[in-house]
């Protein structure tokens, strides 16, 4: 799945460099499952803050937990574009910001001027104290490192944002669109349902619009099976697995009858 030859550190140089990297998101808000999730071979993953029952410094410590046992780096997803939620969390040291459904322009420049510094965003100058550069040790290079490996990530999960990819992709700043099939259904077909014609006919159309803009293409996958097709379709980044849903899986498949 790596088709660059020159090594980089960050996922966002990584992924800019046209490798392919399998995700996984963390809903249960338990630092000892993230451990767990961390030493599993992911190339990426992505505590959730939209639907997770935990604070920020729920969120801080998921990322020590993970930080303890892996180098895998660590988006998190949050429901709005609003400075107050994006801020505090690069600051915390997270790699990258994932905002769920997006669906404007307008949406993806609040995102851009919460996850960056100035000129480009609008984001404070804590790197002077913040954890993220070591408690301020890191004040002579963090901006322009900030810039070149922070991960900024717009979710597609509504028509609205279907028809708007290709306003959002031009925003300065935005990395990658990344598709969520899930909360789609809201716009094509029955709601919840996963396998109706509409659903992949506007996924197709998502596909084609996002690589068509230039941005890097992401999405959850349906089933884990669909991950070699994504990833030959040209996504860069495929969530095909939850601590959640591996829990379950395992939980019932233990049961004997």
């Amino acid at each position: 799945m790596n088709t660059a030859s020159t090594p980089a550190k960050s996922l966002r140089e990584r992924l800019l460099l046209q490798h392919q990297v399998q995700g996984a998101f963390l809903f249960l808000a338990s630092p000892d499952v993230d451990e767990i999730m961390a030493l599993a071979g992911f190339g990426a993953l992505i505590v959730d803050r939209e639907h997770a029952s935990s604070d920020l410094s729920g969120a801080l410590a998921e990322l020590r937990a993970i930080r303890s046992v892996s180098d895998v780096p660590v988006l998190v997803r949050v429901c709005d574009a609003s400075q107050a939620v994006i801020k505090p969390l690069l600051d915390a040291g997270f790699d990258g910001i994932v905002v769920a459904d997006v669906r404007s322009a307008t949406e993806a420049r609040s995102i851009v001027e919460a996850a960056h510094y100035p000129p480009l965003g609008r984001r404070g100058a804590q790197f002077t104290v913040s954890r993220a550069a070591s408690y301020g040790g890191q004040r002579d290079d963090y901006v322009e490192k900030a810039r070149r490996e922070t991960l900024v990530v717009a979710m597609i999960e509504s028509r609205e944002g279907v028809d708007a990819i290709g306003d959002i992709a031009g925003v300065d700043g935005i990395d990658m669109l990344f598709i969520g099939p899930l909360d789609l259904t809201s716009g094509y077909g029955r709601y919840g349902d996963l396998g109706s014609s509409e659903l992949r006919e506007a996924i197709v159309l998502a596909e084609s619009r996002i690589l068509a803009s230039g941005c890097l293409l992401g999405g959850a996958a349906i089933s884990a099976n669909d991950l070699p097709s994504m990833f030959e379709r040209g996504y860069a980044f495929v969530t095909a697995a939850s601590d959640t849903g591996l829990l379950v899986q395992a939980s019932k498949a233990a049961v004997r009858p």
